[in-house]
């Protein structure tokens, strides 16, 4: 009951990095069903594919070896030689095969789970020794289920048996008025029919077996909510000393902001609620920057310190929703140049002015 309901609290998909982890320890999605099935399918094309060439290449290892082998004289360096001589010929007719049946094992098993080496899986578990837990994986869900693909690729290959011997069974009765040649090229062709049949539905079983592991794989590794906080909190840190993180760095920037003030040329408000200082010096910027800003409160205190400085304080609200737009510390673009100039020549110009002219 406990583990139902643990089960049951379990609602959240599983994170990257718990699913990191469970990757590290050997647990994928991996379905050992689709990659026989696709290694017998693909077995038994290269062996369509290669068959009048191993056929030819075996009938002339054989009439080499026949014609002559001499049975009175029969010599140690003969068995020697014809031995080697066999072994290269056999060699050659199956690294083709054998180098297409390994490719298509690296291809089915990198497209279920990627490159990936588990040093965690190699490593011995005496849990997996334990009899107790041994006869719980022998009852769980899993087993059941290959049970009965099991039993469905039992039922299905008797079947495609049947239905091939009873489809071709006039060209079965009719072998015996073959020639020897004819008969076994007959025979050749019903095995590969019955063959490829049989691979073609044992591999939609296993692509129903990929989409079953698929499904228990992201089931087993789902997580409750408080597992989900709980690894965000180790992961990005805690929310509450991020936001007081977040404080403490808005609060710096406030206080480099305030500092910076007092240098500014003008402040630009909308009049009430928005506040931006410029600043302009000809021999470090090619335009005036945002050096403060605010809104509100802020807004307010920037006007004060500003009045207290003899800042002058120009109302114009487009302006100042504009310039509000800009970070701090960065120069004003080019369309407001002449908005800006205006406001910045008066000043210049006056009495009160605070910039270079």
């Amino acid at each position: 009951m406990p583990e139902e309901l643990d089960q049951d609290e379990r609602t959240e998909s599983a994170t990257p990095r718990k699913k990191e982890e469970a990757r590290q320890k050997g647990q994928v999605a991996q379905s050992n069903e689709l990659t026989s099935a696709f290694m017998f399918l693909i077995g038994l094309t290269a062996i369509r594919i290669f068959f009048p060439s191993i056929y030819a290449e075996m009938k002339i290892l054989m009439e080499n070896i026949f014609s002559n082998i001499k049975p009175d004289n029969l010599n140690p360096e003969d068995i020697s030689h014809y031995g080697f001589s066999s072994i290269l010929a056999i060699g050659k007719v199956l690294a083709p095969f054998s180098i297409v049946m390994l490719s298509s094992a690296i291809v089915v098993n990198y497209a279920q789970v990627g490159f990936y080496i588990s040093i965690e899986a190699l490593a011995p578990n005496f849990n997996r020794i334990d009899p107790v837990k041994g006869l719980q994986r022998f009852l769980s869900k899993r087993i059941l289920v290959s049970l009965v693909q099991s039993f469905l690729k039992v039922i299905i290959v008797g079947y495609v048996l049947y239905i091939t011997v009873k489809g071709e069974k006039k060209s079965i009765l009719g072998l015996a008025d073959m020639q020897i040649t004819t008969a076994v090229a007959e025979i050749i062709r019903i095995m590969f029919k019955m063959g490829f049949r049989t691979a073609l539905l044992l591999f939609a079983i296993a692509v129903f077996d990929y989409i079953y592991q698929r499904w228990e794989y992201e089931k087993n590794l789902r997580m409750t909510k408080q597992e989900v906080k709980e690894e965000m909190k180790s992961s990005e840190g805690d929310p509450l000393v991020k936001s007081r993180i977040r404080s403490i760095q808005r609060e710096m920037a406030m206080r480099r902001m305030m500092q910076e003030l007092p240098t500014a040329d003008v402040v630009i408000t909308n009049p009430t609620h928005l506040a931006i200082a410029l600043k302009y010096e000809k021999e470090k910027y090619q335009a005036p920057k945002v050096c403060a800003k605010g809104r509100n409160l802020i807004a307010e205190k920037i006007k004060e310190i500003a009045k207290n400085h003899n800042i002058p304080i120009i109302e114009d609200k487009p302006l100042a929703q504009t310039l509000f737009k800009l970070d701090i510390g960065k120069e004003i673009p080019s369309n407001l140049y002449r908005a800006v100039a205006e406001i910045l020549a008066k000043i210049f110009q006056s009495t009160n002015g605070r910039g270079n002219p």
